[in-house]
């Protein structure tokens, strides 16, 4: 199978893949198990639909077989969850290798069922880093090329789901990363066919500020007039002390510990009941309901007001300068109502809608920037 284009977002929550423009995504949860317990977690073949909730693989780690329950399947175990609540280096993470080696053999098996074997060449690859983690080197560009080569050349992975069992060796010819929240402007000027969107006319003659707030940090990045790139390592900053995950991961360890035994399960429950804010909890078997909305909400306004006052205050601008505020990423979406409170309690209601936005698709921006990247690289199209 020869593949075009592959890109990836590997979030500490869920992780996005667009392969050849089909988009799936997955939970990042990794458990890791013995080779004799594998056989013992299927009581069937899977079928089709249910293929993604049920990924096994197995692969080598330094010469090592090793064996891993990925997504959906791991998403039960609570050490399978353990990297959440953490800052971790995705240069290096076992977590991001294992899950994008699962993500390709899922979308394999999807797609030929019957095969058991093959050879997979991927063209291109795309990922990104976030801000913090790119800022640790010199050279912005030494991080970048350090997660790019983690996937240049050849791997190979092995799917052990019952009824789609494959060894797959794969070879990426090039690879290469960016730096999230920036990468979004692209999706903010062009839509995936690379058509140039006429949303974009009202930004050409404004800075952006890119607001990108995911599970463990906020990214803040400074575009110039025409949705340019950053022109300086200063126009990039990263918060990771108020992170949306280590505050629920507080709530639920001060507050709520009887009830979610880890913060996937707390960070589901919220995202389930987000949409009309009461927070029921029901228990399974007694029915018993507990209304955690005061407790909740309480976190999720702190969380936003933290994270509208650090988009406001972290860079000056000079008098007379425009400045347009984007919010994205998958935390920026599940609070947009409690920043869009904060922002209007902060700067007033005419203000607050006319200056910031939040983009329909807000948590896909990335993966949706990095696609039309990946889709210019490859067709070698002038247009970006």
């Amino acid at each position: 199978m020869r593949l075009s284009r592959w890109v990836s977002d590997f979030g500490n929550s869920i992780n996005q893949h667009m392969i050849d423009g089909n988009y799936f995504e997955m939970p990042s949860s990794v458990y890791e198990i013995e080779e004799k317990e594998v056989e013992g977690l299927f009581v069937e073949a899977v079928d089709q639909e249910n293929l993604l909730q049920q990924l096994v693989i197995k692969t080598k780690v330094s010469g090592v077989d090793r064996y891993f329950k990925i997504g959906e399947k791991a998403k039960i175990d609570i050490l399978g969850n353990s990297h959440m609540d953490k800052l971790h280096d995705k240069t290096e993470s076992i977590t991001v290798w294992v899950t994008w080696l699962a993500s390709l053999a899922f979308y394999h098996a999807y797609k030929y069922p019957e095969k058991d074997h093959d050879q997979i060449e991927v063209q291109y690859f795309l990922t990104m880093l976030p801000t913090w983690l790119v800022k640790k080197a010199e050279r912005f560009s030494q991080m970048l090329h350090k997660m790019a080569s983690r996937f240049e050349g050849h791997a190979q992975v092995e799917l052990l789901t019952p009824g789609y069992k494959r060894t797959l060796d794969i070879n990426v010819l090039k690879a290469a990363c960016r730096i999230e929240g920036e990468t979004a402007r692209f999706a903010l000027k062009y839509d995936l066919e690379l058509n140039e969107l006429e949303s974009s006319n009202k930004l050409k003659n404004l800075i952006v500020v890119i607001d990108d707030i995911g599970g463990q940090t906020q990214d803040l990045s400074v575009l110039k007039e025409g949705l340019k790139r950053p022109s300086s390592p200063d126009d990039f900053a990263s918060f990771t002390d108020q992170s949306y995950l280590k505050k629920l991961e507080n709530l639920r360890t001060t507050k709520l510990m009887t009830h979610f035994h880890d913060v996937r399960t707390l960070e589901m429950f919220i995202l389930e009941h987000i949409s009309n804010r009461k927070f029921i909890y029901v228990d399974s078997t007694t029915q018993e309901t507990v209304d955690f909305t005061d407790l909740i909400e309480k976190t999720l306004k702190e969380i936003a007001k933290i994270a509208i006052q650090k988009a406001l205050t972290t860079f000056e601008f000079s008098y007379g300068e425009q400045v347009y505020f984007v919010h994205i990423g998958g935390v920026a979406d599940i609070l947009q109502t409690y920043m869009e409170e904060s922002l209007i309690e902060t700067l007033g209601e005419e203000v607050a809608y006319k200056f910031h936005f939040f983009p329909a698709d807000s948590r896909k921006l990335n993966i949706y920037g990095g696609e039309i990247v990946a889709k210019h690289e490859t067709s070698q199209i002038e247009t970006l």
